[in-house]
């Protein structure tokens, strides 16, 4: 392989969502379902099928929160979108 095309597979990979995610754990996320709750907190884990593990969530509703919870496991097909926080 070339390096070029390494570089190429390389960058491809980045993007991929899953990639992206798997990446991106222990950090802050928002997690919106697609019943409209969303859930905000720090996302322990994430698997192949977008499962995911949270800790210190908080679950919102209509812009307010409702719940706090230490731990929340989200399955991947409930999922709408998931929001990375950024980091300042």
């Amino acid at each position: 392989m070339k390096l070029s095309e390494h570089l190429v597979s390389q960058s491809n990979s980045a993007k991929r969502p899953l990639t992206i995610l798997q990446k991106s754990t222990k950090k802050k996320v928002t997690v919106r379902l697609k019943n409209e709750v969303e859930y905000k907190g720090k996302m322990d884990n994430v698997d192949s099928y977008m499962n995911l593990i949270m800790t210190d969530a908080e679950e919102i509703h209509d812009s307010k929160t409702i719940a706090n919870y230490g731990r929340v496991i989200v399955r991947g097909n409930n999922v709408l979108f998931i929001k990375l926080e950024n980091e300042l």
